[in-house]
C-alpha cells in the first residue's frame, strides 16, 4: 500500500473516532509514567497541535513480551520523561484495534510505530525492546523527524 492512501486510510479510520484500549497502567500528567493518549485521533490531533512525531505502541493482554516490556521499557522513568517531551503517546490493543492494525501492516507485538503528524514512517520495530534500545530508535526516528520539518521548511523558503 502507498503512503499516501496508507496515510488517508488511516485518518480516515481514526476520523470515525477508533480508541484505545484503555489499560489500567497508562499515565497522567506524571514525568515518571508515559503519559499515554486515550485515542489515535486524539493522539493525531496534539501531534498536529505540537509539531511531535506520535509514537504508537501495539500490544495485547495475552502477550507475555507486551507485559513485560511495559513492566520495565515503558515503565522507566528516564525513558518515559524523554517520551513525554518528544513524542505523543498512544497504545493499542492490536485485538481491539483490528482495522489500524492492518492498516499499519502489524501482525507481530509487540510493535512501536513512529509516524509525523501526517502519517509519515519514522519508524518501526518489532518485539520487547529494553530501554536503552528502545531510547536509541526513538532518538533516532525524533532526529528524522526533526530533518525533515527544517527540510520542509527549506522548501517553503
Amino acid at each position: 500500500m502507498s503512503q499516501i492512501t496508507r496515510r488517508s486510510v488511516l485518518f480516515g479510520a481514526i476520523g470515525v473516532g477508533l480508541s484505545a484500549a484503555s489499560f489500567s497502567w497508562a499515565g497522567g500528567a506524571d514525568e515518571k509514567t508515559i503519559d499515554w493518549q486515550s485515542s489515535l485521533k486524539g493522539a493525531h490531533k496534539l501531534a498536529s497541535q505540537q509539531n511531535k512525531p506520535i509514537l504508537i505502541v501495539f500490544g495485547a493482554e495475552w502477550c507475555g513480551p507486551c507485559k513485560k516490556m511495559e513492566k520495565t521499557t515503558l515503565a522507566n522513568p528516564q525513558l518515559a520523561k524523554y517520551i513525554n517531551s518528544a513524542f505523543v503517546s498512544v497504545h493499542l490493543d492490536i485485538d481491539k484495534e483490528e482495522k489500524i492494525a492492518k492498516i499499519l501492516e502489524v501482525t507481530n507485538i509487540p510493535c512501536t510505530i513512529i509516524l509525523s503528524p501526517s502519517a509519515d514512517l519514522l519508524g518501526r520495530f518489532e518485539g520487547y525492546q529494553k530501554p536503552s534500545t528502545m531510547y536509541e530508535k526513538l532518538a533516532e526516528a525524533h532526529k528524522l523527524h526533526t530533518e525533515v520539518q527544517q527540510a520542509a521548511g527549506q522548501a517553503r523558503s
